[in-house]
């Protein structure tokens, strides 16, 4: 245990929880270890989330040797020198109604390693010395080979789970919780940080139990994945040129892959003052559907005016591929379930909010049983699924390949807290893959 710095700040607000967000943003590949054959560790197959658990076997209390106490899953690359990371570290997996663990000592943390003089873990924290009522806020760590941090007062902090929100750069690394209090920044040097998500047991028999979710890097922060093009052929190619524009707080546009299975992949540029990927600029985006769970992930920065883009997806690897221009920018995987649906979609976020899109030059290559199953099949239908005041139109007389839409409209009718996350606030033009003969 590092030097015990009581913080005499005490913040009621730590008593209330933060549910887990529902989507997670920028990912890089997580590696689970363990240093203990009773604690586990596993990531989430699209490493947007991490899990430690366990009953620990090994003897000797932390802080007494080594790391024998815990497990976790880190990022493969190091960190870029400045960024920023949202994760919700949850605690109700455990035995029983426990939080985050029980027994003697347990504790769920996410720590920043530049160098052995240079670290810091931030988390939360049972232990007899600091703690021996509930859990706590902990900070340990070294800024050039001196300890940093402290531990808020014993039972300072309640509920199972818990919004972290990390940045680091030239001037240190701080950290704000619960979206009300920040801690920090904290004069450790991160030059190029690898990011681990931990939980750990203080002594023999002790369960530790945490799962970080949402794990969110701003654009830049880490290394992202490689891309990966399959070397067969794929089973569709979508492309279309987007020109996305509005006013307002949010607006966005849209090409879109989708089955009758609830899952979904779309490539397009969002703007959205939200969003602290893009602070409201343009953006690249690609978000996706799986079994009905969505998540996204910002690229870039997009250029104003017309933008091609192309979304490529194989079945057998089932794997889709981004692409803006001829430049491919993302892998991910994704099961779709053909006969697949095609969509151009042009969204705005809020009441008041409004859209103006176009898309040009609309191209859809799908099928690999040909002619039973190959190509689109009838007109594109630009009235059935237009939702808030926006609107789809077909704006030339290529009804299948070729086409060019607008969609225009400024939102009402949502109900209040209503917007784009709550709501379908779209206008959207569809059409269907060719299915033996519908």
């Amino acid at each position: 245990m590092k030097q015990k710095l009581f913080l005499a700040l005490f913040i009621n607000i730590f008593a209330i929880g933060i549910i887990s967000p529902a989507v997670s943003a920028d990912t890089t590949l997580l590696v689970p270890h363990s240093w203990d054959q009773g604690l586990f560790a596993t990531k989430g197959t699209y490493d947007d989330s991490a899990h430690s658990w366990g009953q620990r076997a090994t003897s000797g209390a932390w802080g007494t040797g080594g790391v024998n106490y815990q497990s976790g899953s880190t990022t493969n690359w190091r960190a870029a020198s400045s960024g920023s990371l949202n994760v919700v570290l949850n605690g109700s997996y455990c035995p029983g109604a426990c939080a985050y663990g029980s027994g003697t000592g347990y504790k769920g943390l996410v720590q920043f390693w530049n160098d052995p003089a240079n670290f810091v873990a931030f988390g939360l924290i049972h232990d007899p010395g600091v703690s021996p009522n509930g859990m706590t806020i902990m900070i340990e760590g070294s800024a050039n080979g001196q300890p940093i941090g402290g531990y808020w007062p014993g039972g300072a902090i309640t509920g199972t789970s818990h919004l972290f929100a990390f940045n680091w750069g030239p001037g240190g690394i701080s950290v704000t919780i619960d979206n009300n209090v920040t801690l920090g920044p904290y004069p450790v040097a991160a030059t190029n940080p690898s990011i681990s998500f931990l939980g750990a047991g203080r002594n023999t028999g002790d369960i530790a139990d945490t799962t970080f979710s949402g794990i969110n890097f701003s654009p830049g922060s880490v290394v992202a994945d490689p891309i990966v093009i399959p070397a067969s052929s794929p089973y569709l190619t979508y492309s279309a040129t987007l020109s996305q524009a509005g006013t307002g707080t949010g607006h966005s546009a849209y090409i879109n892959a989708h089955d009758a299975s609830n899952n979904a992949i779309s490539i397009g540029i969002q703007s959205d003052t939200g969003a602290p990927e893009s602070q409201g600029n343009p953006y690249y985006i690609w978000e996706r559907v799986q079994n009905g769970v969505f998540t996204y992930q910002y690229l870039g920065p997009a250029a104003a005016g017309n933008n091609p883009v192309t979304l490529k997806w194989w079945k057998g690897e089932q794997t889709a591929v981004f692409y803006e221009g001829a430049t491919p920018v993302a892998n991910i995987s994704v099961n779709l379930i053909p006969r697949l649906f095609f969509n151009v979609e042009g969204n705005a976020r809020l009441n008041g909010d409004s859209v103006n899109d176009t898309f040009t030059n609309t191209q859809v290559a799908v099928g690999d049983t040909c002619p039973t199953y190959c190509g689109l099949n009838g007109t594109w239908n630009t009235t059935d699924f237009n939702f808030h005041g926006l609107t789809a139109t077909r704006t030339n007389g290529s009804t299948q390949n070729g086409a060019n839409f607008t969609v225009n409209g400024t939102v009402s009718g949502l109900p209040a807290g209503g917007n784009w996350d709550n709501n379908l606030v779209a206008g959207i033009g569809m059409i269907a893959q060719y299915w033996n003969g519908q």
